[in-house]
């Protein structure tokens, strides 16, 4: 028994809730994170915590992320097929802005002097055409060694079909490097499409060495705690997919692990979404760098397979389908060289966060105009941890925004917040209307430290009728943790045409998936009950991208091309006349889900009152207006309160516009409805 526990780092705080095992008693705790050692940051929330004996941690984290955008990964080098050294550095023709000579990609993971060719080739099925040069690749192997790096990625043209030429090789590159991280393409992703399954494998291996030292680090962190407060269980780690890994799964592939947080805030909003009855939401996790967005549809978010850290690195693998943004609380406000206000996506970060923390700070943030603007308390900021300073706030905006724009201070504060909900809101219309979806049948639900201070504003302005503000909104994405699964996502590729595929190679593609899903069960072997969900990519054939992935019941095909086409012209608007175009079964997909212990749902009891209070803060469109202030800790389940209002709580604030009114759900969520102020 002891708590189970939900760590999420984030690039301004490091969250954790906790919960008694036993008796659902929930323990929180919120500090700055600490980027030069981020295991710093969870073993100040656990002693600030003050737990007992841990029986489970698991744990979101933007290590990887963080890595590989400020490029402090592995040494790595990539053994290609000869011929193909530049596939890595050409990636695809997408430069994101076609008129700006002066733009330079980012620099790639892998220089090309660190790209190596040997002799090998596979044809399209995965048939040998010349048979793997063994003394290129020990030459390679030497150099390598010579080079001193830290990690290889093996990645041969149409390996995806056939592995062994990966295989040998690895074999050959560990006997002369023995500690480096060696992966291949075949074992991280074998999927068509050479250039972002090249992507991906280097990003798993310029993510392997950091990521299992960060891993061992933790895991011994937690171990060698004071007895009576240390880690009895398992130490898992949530992915891109919504699922948790055991450590040594991680281990194997560390691109897993990016983009953790924000997926394990979408399944948290999904739980939340259909406790209350909910099925459509768009789920809003703003915090203090960046906001996330997601759509749940019929009680489900939608997964991708593919997403970028960066341009032209992709990352391939199954993951919640969110798309975030440079608007947190942090972000920072400027002008530009023709005089405009811009937002973003620049942020103060944890050090030395917004002007108001008193941390030296300089530039105005959304955190700073939300305090100027009376819509954040300076002295109720976590609980009244942290004394927000509102003159410091109200001098920056003045010097920085106001005074060369020659705008009021109020104005210039609404202004930098308008920004952000504007491009908050393209991102809820890319989510939705983008998507053939009517954002008016969707309810919000907003969280992370800033999410409830906009949710109204941008309800409204899409036209969303019901937000929904979690119980401690400000940990979501650590509580969403507590309520995921482990999970694994297999893929075989397949090439066959729905309306001529043969039965025995659908047995066989399935058979090699089984027993791949028997190795990741036989390695995960603390984890109890496992089920597998089989799906398919779809497309027409010909098609070069844009494919569908469909379920499988029972592993059959029947009835698979309608519902592609169902599906196609739902998402791009059309579907090609029958017998113009057959419908091609591109991959094979199997989720491996393997059930673990949920702690109990906390019961939600109200706390002490906390009685209400006239203030002023401004609401757009309204100006700066009488409003309440309300302790939402101090709400009883049915209890309302009308707009306008700020309603508090540790770790974040609800703005509750005019013409709105919020209700205390009994499961302590805070419904708002938009113009029902009675």
């Amino acid at each position: 028994m002891g708590h189970v526990v939900g760590v999420d780092i984030g690039g301004t705080f490091t969250d954790l809730v906790a919960i008694d095992s036993a008796t659902g008693d929930t323990v929180v705790a919120k500090e700055a994170s600490v980027p030069d050692d981020f295991v710093l940051g969870v073993s100040a929330a656990l002693a600030h915590a003050e737990l007992g004996d841990l029986a489970q941690l698991r744990h979101a984290t933007t290590v990887g992320t963080n890595a590989i955008i400020e490029r402090r990964g592995a040494r790595t080098a990539l053994i290609t097929t000869a011929g193909f050294r530049d596939v890595l550095l050409a990636g695809r023709a997408n430069k994101p802005d076609l008129y700006d000579s002066d733009w330079d990609p980012p620099a790639p993971l892998v220089p090309r002097s660190l790209i190596f060719g040997v002799r090998e080739r596979l044809d399209y099925a995965g048939e040998v055409v010349l048979a793997l040069d063994l003394a290129d690749v020990a030459a390679v192997a030497r150099r390598l060694r010579e080079l001193a790096v830290d990690a290889v990625a093996i990645c041969f043209l149409n390996s995806f079909m056939n592995g062994t030429h990966e295989a040998r090789a690895k074999e050959i590159v560990l006997a002369e490097l023995p500690d480096a991280f060696v992966c291949t393409s075949h074992e991280v992703l074998p999927e068509i499409r050479e250039f972002e399954r090249t992507s991906t494998t280097v990003a798993n291996a310029y993510l392997g060495p950091s990521m299992s030292s960060y891993l061992a680090r933790l895991a011994s962190s937690l171990r060698e705690r004071p007895a009576g407060s240390r880690l009895d269980g398992e130490l898992l780690v949530s992915h891109s997919g919504g699922g948790l890994m055991t450590v040594s799964s991680a281990g194997h592939l560390p691109a897993r692990i990016c983009q953790s947080g924000p997926a394990a805030g979408v399944m948290g909003a999904r739980d939340v979404a259909r406790r209350l009855g909910h099925p459509n939401a768009i789920s809003l996790d703003m915090g203090g760098t960046s906001a996330d967005v997601a759509a749940i549809v019929d009680g489900e978010p939608a997964f991708r397979n593919e997403w970028h850290i960066e341009f032209n690195i992709p990352i391939i693998f199954p993951a919640v389908d969110l798309v975030t943004i440079g608007a947190g609380g942090g972000t920072i406000a400027w002008i530009d060289a023709t005089g405009a206000l811009r937002a973003g996506p620049q942020s103060a970060g944890a050090d030395p966060g917004p002007v108001c923390y008193g941390r030296g700070g300089t530039e105005p943030t959304n955190t700073d105009a939300n305090l100027v603007l009376g819509r954040l308390r300076a002295d109720r900021f976590l609980g009244g941890r942290i004394e927000l300073d509102r003159d410091a706030a109200e001098r920056a905006i003045a010097d920085r925004i106001a005074g060369p724009l020659g705008m009021s201070l109020v104005h210039a504060a609404a202004g930098m917040l308008r920004l952000s909900n504007n491009a908050m809101l393209g991102a809820m219309r890319l989510m939705t209307t983008q998507r053939g979806y009517d954002p008016r049948r969707f309810s919000l639900v907003a969280f992370g430290g800033a999410g409830a201070l906009h949710a109204c504003d941008l309800a409204a302005a899409i036209g969303i009728r019901r937000v929904v503000v979690p119980r401690l909104p400000g940990l979501m994405s650590a509580r969403g943790i507590l309520s995921i699964d482990v999970r694994h996502d297999l893929v075989e590729p397949l090439f066959e045409r729905a309306s001529t595929l043969d039965a025995a190679r659908l047995e066989a593609a399935l058979a090699r998936l089984d027993a791949e899903a028997e190795n990741l069960r036989r390695r995960d072997a603390s984890i109890g009950d496992w089920r597998l969900e089989l799906s398919a990519d779809v497309r027409y054939f010909g098609q070069i991208s844009g494919y569908i992935n469909l379920p499988l019941a029972g592993g059959s095909v029947e009835g698979l091309s309608e519902r592609f086409e169902e599906e196609h012209a739902r998402e791009f608007g059309y579907q090609l006349p029958k017998g113009l175009a057959e419908v091609e079964v591109v991959n094979l997909r199997a989720a491996l889900i393997g059930e673990v212990d949920r702690p109990p749902e906390p019961a939600f009891a109200a706390g002490p009152p906390g009685g209400r209070h006239g203030i002023k803060a401004h609401f757009p469109g309204e100006g700066t207006i009488d409003s309440l202030l309300v302790d939402r800790e101090g709400m009883a389940v049915g209890e309302r309160v009308d707009g306008p209002a700020i309603v508090t709580e540790w770790a974040s604030t609800t703005v509750v516009p005019p013409r709105a009114s919020a209700a205390v759900e009994p499961g302590g969520e805070l419904s708002i409805e938009l113009g029902a102020s009675r």
